[in-house]
């Protein structure tokens, strides 16, 4: 199965639906993300309600995203489940060609009977993520990360001497 082929089925056709709201929902799994990565290796499943707002002259879609990605600790290199939450709306006016006016706004030729969400997708999931993968601290606020990869780190990086202006400055905000 092609890469266009498998990425049809995050298509919506609204070319048949009534003005009104509309519910679908879709599933993005690890062959999901298979189709989007270069670097990374997703796994998990995050579930996507996509809810159509259709009216005659513009739509507006809203994405709500939830589920879990196994990812790679920036700190040990160690996996680990990372809950994924988000919400985006997307506006969709119609027009002569294909046309993106902001990151929330596109122009859908009028011709067109379906809109293919796919990327919209992914690019949620992503924007959902932090700057950095680091496992979560257990209830007593220690690291969970792999303890022999934070000892090997701790070994092998540069201990640097703090300059006295900066202590002396960190006692007036201890102090308050």
């Amino acid at each position: 199965m092609s890469i266009l082929d498998y990425l049809a089925k995050y298509t919506i056709p609204y070319k048949g639906l009534k003005d009104g709201s509309h519910e679908f929902d879709f599933t993005a799994d690890e062959k999901f993300f298979e189709h989007f990565q270069f670097e990374n290796n997703f796994q998990g499943q995050v579930s996507v309600k996509a809810t159509l707002l259709k009216k005659t002259l513009v739509m507006s879609l809203n994405l709500e995203i939830n589920g879990e990605i196994n990812v790679t600790c920036d700190r040990c290199l160690d996996r680990f489940p990372y809950q994924v939450e988000g919400e985006s709306t997307l506006f969709i006016k119609f027009g002569e060609t294909y046309e993106e006016l902001d990151n929330d706004i596109i122009v859908v030729p009028e011709s067109e009977n379906e809109i293919r969400i796919a990327q919209y997708i992914y690019e949620l999931i992503l924007l959902s993520f932090p700057i950095n993968f680091v496992h979560p601290d257990d209830e007593d606020g220690f690291s969970t990360c792999n303890e022999e990869m934070t000892q090997k780190l701790n070994e092998h990086s540069e201990k640097k001497e703090i300059d006295p202006r900066w202590s002396e400055l960190k006692k007036l905000i201890d102090n308050k």
